[in-house]
């Protein structure tokens, strides 16, 4: 045997050496196609990088997603120093040979694409979502960032000070602390305990030359994946992405060995005290599991969806309903590819229940090791994974996005596919198993979050693709009815929309519209709460009502072979509410929890702030959660009165979007929605007008967060005004994420962000500028705001800007209209506004026509005369009156 083995070797050398000695060419690596079948390839190119390209003919949409192996866990010398992240701000949209910032910018904006990037733990990810028929565009913008950047000086500093205030307003956002510390707890050895961004006290070392470096060690074609899903023929785009990469060469690959995590051994906990927590308590009890391949995936997967997924799940059922000790509770297991994950059990709690809910999770934790699932709760878990699949997968950047991902975990472009097949086959008995070898207490990782400190608080701190038109049907009772069948995915999608919201409320009763909504699918006259939510969850849909600013709204989601069924209990939710009072009393203390909370978002803090001193008279000085006085005197009686009154036919729409028979479907929908009453039409001329304002006006509110959020607010205009879209595009100049606002202040190291936006509702609105800033920085944040919008008043637009923010308004349209959730809502809310059905689809020709003089004319009108000014503050005394 050991003779034959040596022929065989000296033959193949042989013949080797013959083939090479007859060619001229240097001896090369083929491409090697690991998938290759119509429509759809993946394969590994001559260089080493890795191309997936799959034709997606749903939308005339492309996506473009660039993975590289470069995240916070693979930065060696400079662990903790968020190294990947701000390389990633720098890389993105940056310099090349080719093009400065701003070129990249022009030509992002006049190809009507969304653009972004994000860096993980294991990878970074740049991505542009395009109209197809600038896809190779797409493709060559992000091929110059990877393969041919400059890094410039100046940009180094600007982004360098950007991430530094990015640091600073995320040491008080609870979400961000919160999975800092469950790393730093859930970690020892393994660098993935430290943070994505960064400590701030080692992201201040790094230098322009550690970005070079890092460049050349880690953005090389071995460490890269490509891929690109879309509206057009998969040899020819891998023909454009070979070309747009034939000059990343290989080179040579540094194997960085990442430590081994050493076992938990015994119980860890942390404790950590946020005074500017508002609202409840943050409880997580973790436990350490797998890497993403291990076999144990799938039950591990299976047991989180049952004890935490949705309202059917056991823990929600028993803590939550049942015990009333939590007002959010959810389950995941988090399995990452590059260390052990970590099994979690999150709760939102209030800090005087987190023993007793401790002790309340771990009676269901024994209780599963013990007694075990059941069948029917297997079989729902299942089935909402698969549903999830299915809706996950819709669009062009969700599919190039799973594909990416999935490879650059896994090696595998299919390993979500085969992970939907492979749940299929878990039974009761591993799930039962799992739970047992996993869920143990001395290995129990607890992390608490509290705004107070608690009474013991001794541990550390700190196929057929064929689509129909709409048809409009109008019912005798007035209700109008928007029916469109879309079969490329097997789903169904309901949105019921109904004037009102706001304008249906005052002072005593704001946030009425989102407690009758939210009531209304806890129970029927033929279905309980309970009912309901297992009923959807085992059919893997969804259901549920909520409010905005004008309407108020129903949905629901499901599987087109579930769609008849469920649409009995819809159309219940809607018609035959009972709004039971042991509901509401479960109900009361989330929406006040929830509002209590939203101090914490300086966003939310800002807009309530200053839409309150921003109106005079308007319902929209409000907000739809309403507030703690006016949501803890409301009664079941004011929420039957408050549906009676405003759930009426000649308020609504109706849009059914989805794998439907079209005929069918309107039969059914006759059927179960004639009985819903005529009732009136809103009368808007009952609001008195808003004060002319003929003087600027300046408000301040003290707050204990550290820093500040500022709104610069002008009189603007309401839902029908003949010049939103040209408001629009003037907001695409002024205000996006690209526009002078952002690039000014944020270039200026002034901001972490800054907007100008257009609120429209159907009565007088407004033109807002914000921006959250240090708090003492907040002088200089207005004036530099001010000097913008002043910019734009006098007109000081370019040809070239308004060209390409026309182009991003249309692409953003395109874009934004692939799921049929998002088509139906964009039917019915342009009906119900009375624009008509197809009206967004001729905004794009509306958008087209607007010329320069336009641009300029809706600036001019818009921002000049008297602002109002709000601003919270941590600091009042470093602000002065502007």
């Amino acid at each position: 045997m050991k003779k034959l083995f040596f022929v065989l070797c000296v033959c193949s050398f042989a013949l080797f050496t013959v083939c090479h000695a007859q060619s001229d060419a240097p001896w090369t690596v083929e491409e090697i196609r690991l998938v290759d079948k119509p429509g759809e390839i993946v394969t590994i190119l001559e260089n080493g990088m890795v191309a997936i390209i799959k034709e997606h003919h749903t939308a005339p949409v492309a996506a473009v997603r660039m993975y590289v192996r470069a995240g916070s866990i693979y930065e060696v010398d400079h662990l903790g120093a968020g190294l990947s992240h701000l390389f990633e701000h720098l890389l993105a949209c940056g310099a090349t040979e080719n093009r400065t910032e701003d070129e990249s910018r022009q030509l992002i904006e006049e190809i009507g694409a969304q653009y972004n990037a994000n860096t993980s733990k294991a990878r970074t990810c740049y991505y542009l979502t395009v109209p197809a028929e600038h896809a190779i565009t797409a493709v060559n913008l992000i091929a110059d960032w990877v393969t041919r950047p400059t890094f410039p000086q100046d940009a180094f500093d600007r982004e360098w000070g950007v991430v530094q205030r990015e640091l600073e307003m995320g040491s008080s956002d609870p979400g961000r602390v919160q999975w800092k510390l469950l790393d730093e707890l859930r970690y020892v050895v393994h660098p993935a305990k430290y943070p994505v961004i960064g400590h701030q006290v080692i992201v201040q070392e790094l230098s322009r030359e550690d970005i070079l470096d890092y460049y050349n060690r880690m953005y090389i074609p071995d460490n890269t994946v490509v891929s690109v899903v879309g509206d057009f023929d998969a040899e020819e785009m891998l023909q454009v992405v070979k070309k747009e990469y034939a000059d990343f060469q290989r080179r040579a690959k540094i194997n960085i060995v990442l430590p081994q995590e050493p076992d938990v051994s015994a119980p860890r906990k942390i404790v950590k005290v946020m005074p500017e927590l508002k609202g409840p308590a943050r409880l997580v009890i973790g436990f350490p599991t797998i890497t993403l391949q291990h076999e144990d995936l799938y039950a591990l997967d299976t047991l989180a969806n049952i004890l935490g997924e949705g309202k059917s799940c056991r823990l929600y059922r028993r803590l939550r309903d049942e015990l009333q000790l939590v007002l959010g509770v959810s389950t995941s297991s988090y399995t990452p590819a590059y260390a052990s994950g970590t099994f979690t059990i999150n709760c939102v709690v209030k800090p005087d229940n987190i023993d007793a809910v401790q002790e309340a999770v771990w009676v269901e934790l024994e209780r599963i090791k013990n007694e075990g699932v059941t069948e029917e709760e297997l079989d729902r878990a299942k089935t909402q994974l698969k549903v999830w699949h299915i809706r996950s997968n819709q669009t062009a950047e969700a599919q190039a996005g799973r594909m990416g991902e999935d490879y650059i975990s896994t090696g595998e472009a299919h390993f979500s596919d085969h992970y939907v097949g492979n749940m299929q086959s878990v039974t009761a008995e591993q799930v039962k198993e799992i739970a047992k070898r996993y869920l143990l207490a001395q290995k129990e990782l607890t992390l608490i979050m509290t705004p107070v400190p608690l009474a013991k608080s001794g541990e550390k701190q700190d196929e057929d693709t064929e689509q129909s038109d709409i048809r409009k049907v109008t019912l005798d009772n007035g209700l109008t009815i928007l029916l469109k069948r879309n079969p490329a995915a097997p789903l169904v999608n309901c949105r019921l929309y109904f004037l009102g919201g706001l304008i249906d409320e005052n002072d005593q009763n704001n946030g009425l519209t989102a407690l009758m909504a939210s009531l209304s699918v806890k129970g029927t006259e033929s279905y309980t709460n309970e009912e309901i939510a297992n009923y959807f969850d085992g059919i893997g849909g969804d259901i549920g009502a909520s409010s905005g600013n004008n309407t108020f709204y129903y949905a629901m989601e499901t599987l087109s072979e579930d769609f008849a069924d469920s649409l009995d209990i819809f159309a219940e939710v809607v018609l035959k509410p009972t709004f039971p009072q042991e509901e509401l009393d479960k109900l009361r203390p989330q929406i006040l929890a929830y509002i209590e909370q939203a101090d914490n978002s300086w966003q939310s803090l800002g807009q309530i702030y200053f839409r309150n001193q921003f109106f005079v008279n308007s319902p929209y000085k409000r907000v739809r959660t309403g507030t703690i006085d006016s949501m803890s005197s409301l009664t079941r009686e004011q929420v039957v009165e408050f549906y009676n009154a405003n759930v009426t036919a000649e308020r609504g729409i109706l849009a059914v979007f989805g794998d439907i028979d079209v005929d069918a479907t309107e039969n059914m929908l006759r059927e179960k929605f004639s009985a819903l009453p005529q009732g009136k039409s809103i009368d808007l001329t009952k609001f008195a007008a808003e004060p002319k304002q003929t003087e600027d006006r300046f408000f301040i509110k003290e707050t204990p967060k550290p820093g500040a959020v500022v709104f610069v607010g002008y009189p603007g205009m309401t839902l029908n005004d003949k010049d939103q879209d040209a408001m629009e595009v003037m907001s695409q100049i002024v205000g996006s994420n690209t526009g002078w606002l952002h690039e000014t202040l944020r270039g200026r190291q002034l901001v972490y962000y800054a907007w100008l936006f257009s609120f429209s509702p159907l009565t007088e609105g407004f033109v807002g500028a914000t921006a959250q800033c240090e708090a003492e920085k907040v002088d200089e944040v207005i004036a530099a705001i001010r000097e913008q919008i002043d910019k734009a008043a006098r007109g000081e637009f370019t040809a070239e800007e308004v060209a390409r923010a026309k182009s991003k308004r249309i692409g953003a349209e395109i874009l934004g209209k692939q799921t049929n959730s998002d088509a139906a809502a964009s039917a019915a809310l342009d009906e119900i506004y009375g624009f008509g059905y197809d009206y967004s689809q001729s905004q794009a020709q509306r958008i087209g026509a607007l010329t320069l003089a336009d641009i300029q004319a809706v600036a001019a009108k818009y921002l000049t005369g008297p602002i109002t000014v709000a601003v919270v503050t941590s600091q009042p005394d470093k602000v002065s009156k502007p």
